[in-house]
């Protein structure tokens, strides 16, 4: 490559660049926290099991001591069933919402050569699917764990309740690793790209034949 040239690559080459690199980095996170959710979803069960002794027999209601609630054993389980019900339904929005976010963007900026406005409302309908995609995906799983929980539960909703919040912290769990492990991916992606591309290749600063630049471009897709 010459010193200071400037090769330019097609949008389409680009787009394809960015979409390996965001589900790359996705697949190798995701193995990752796929460990931490079994680990965390056996630390869930161990400690609310073990409150009355991983007990099976019927007790007291905590709200209303004239009734009898189910037994901590099972609310320790449906517990952990909800978690990881959450966290899976977090990855999956997660994939879905990078897959719609690099097909949008690719569109936008194609648009953007004839016009900010028609660039504009690719970009909005495009963030409107997603996001009502994404908050549809969560309250259809988790309408569907409350009436399957209930099967079981009943009329013991203070048991019911109890069991269902290990749906949201799977969720929030999962959006945590998304959130903190794409700043750090990208923050190194950012080094690379300046030391590697502009220091010992001379490619200019956010040219798209750098792969970090890619990469840097596919943390912004995926967490912004």
């Amino acid at each position: 490559m010459a010193s200071g040239k400037t090769i330019r690559v097609p949008a389409c080459w680009t787009a394809i660049y960015v979409k390996k690199a965001a589900t790359s980095f996705l697949f190798t996170e995701y193995q990752y926290v796929g460990i931490f959710m079994i680990a965390f979803a056996v630390l869930i069960f161990v400690f609310l099991g073990s409150v009355e002794g991983f007990s099976t027999s019927y007790q007291q209601c905590t709200y209303d001591t004239t009734k009898m609630c189910k037994p901590a054993l099972f609310t320790a389980v449906f517990s952990t069933v909800s978690f990881i019900l959450g966290a899976i339904t977090s990855v999956i929005s997660g994939f879905l919402g990078m897959k719609i976010a690099t097909y949008a963007n690719a569109r936008s900026t194609l648009e953007a050569r004839k016009g900010v406005g028609k660039a504009f409302i690719i970009a909005f309908r495009s963030g409107a699917v997603m996001g009502f995609l994404l908050a549809a995906n969560g309250l259809l799983v988790l309408y569907i764990t409350i009436n399957v929980f209930k099967i079981y539960y009943g009329d013991d909703w203070e048991g019911l309740f109890e069991a269902i919040t290990g749906y949201g912290l799977g969720g929030s769990s999962m959006a945590l690793f998304g959130r903190v492990g794409g700043d750090i991916y990208m923050k190194a992606a950012d080094v690379g790209a300046d030391l590697v591309g502009k220091v010992e290749r001379n490619i200019p600063e956010d040219d798209p034949i750098n792969p970090a630049v890619n990469i840097y471009f596919s943390h912004i897709i995926l967490v912004k």
